[in-house]
């Protein structure tokens, strides 16, 4: 076994940060910008979507159909060679960074969408009513009625798709993009005789970021069963 020399002071420099001394970011710290960016940007583009599909109005309804159908029946890694030399092809210059960040953002904002669509139909329709009854716009029904509420419905269904958009991330060692996969592939085709170690090890990074991330969503489903059993107060 070669624990020590995978789990060394630079590879593990290099597994973490990339190697910032040669201006090079990558590693862990990739993976996790990379994620934050696609979750973030999925996030608003499949709210969107999402009210877009819940409309009963043909000209928003329709295009959010077509827009979530085309893209979750794309594999992602067809997406990701797709922002990489689509773009050139035509042009426009881009960075691998920004390929692998557009395919994720948009492969995670269809199935997001969906999420936010079940989410507002969960949503009792008597509530929806009564702030019609108030004269509320149906743009402030959806900001201050519906979304709030379905928000909580759906952190569950969120909270496996912002996990699974951590784990896409890996999908960047295709295109070359020094991310925790690529770096840790680099190490093993280095050491050449230490797979497990290494693979282990990436293992165990990906577990703890991913549990991270379930332990924050379960605070806030906690909030969920706090408000309502105050509201039953």
């Amino acid at each position: 076994m070669q624990w020590a020399s995978v789990w060394s002071s630079d590879n593990l420099i290099r597994l973490f940060v990339g190697d910032l001394l040669r201006g090079s970011l990558g590693g862990l710290l990739l993976t996790l910008i990379l994620s934050a960016l696609s979750i973030v940007g999925s996030t608003v583009i499949g709210t969107v979507v999402g009210v877009m599909r819940a409309s009963a109005a043909p000209w928003l309804y329709g295009p959010a159909f077509a827009y979530i159908q085309l893209l979750r029946n794309v594999p992602l890694v067809i997406l990701v060679f797709w922002a990489y030399f689509v773009p050139p092809y035509l042009g426009i210059e881009t960075s691998k960074f920004f390929s692998v960040t557009l395919a994720l953002t948009l492969f995670t904002s269809a199935y997001i969408a969906e999420i936010v669509r079940g989410g507002i139909l969960s949503v009792p329709a008597g509530n929806v009513d009564a702030a019609r009854a108030l004269s509320m716009s149906p743009l402030q029904i959806q900001l201050w009625i519906v979304l709030p509420q379905a928000f909580f419905n759906m952190i569950p269904a969120l909270t496996g798709r912002y996990i699974t958009a951590v784990k896409n991330t890996s999908l960047a060692f295709l295109i070359g993009l020094a991310e925790l996969t690529e770096i840790g592939k680099e190490i093993n085709a280095r050491l050449m005789t230490a797979p497990v170690e290494v693979y282990v090890t990436l293992l165990m990074i990906y577990f703890v970021v991913n549990r991270g991330i379930s332990r924050v969503t379960r605070r806030l489903e906690d909030l969920r069963r706090f408000n309502r059993l105050f509201l039953r107060i």
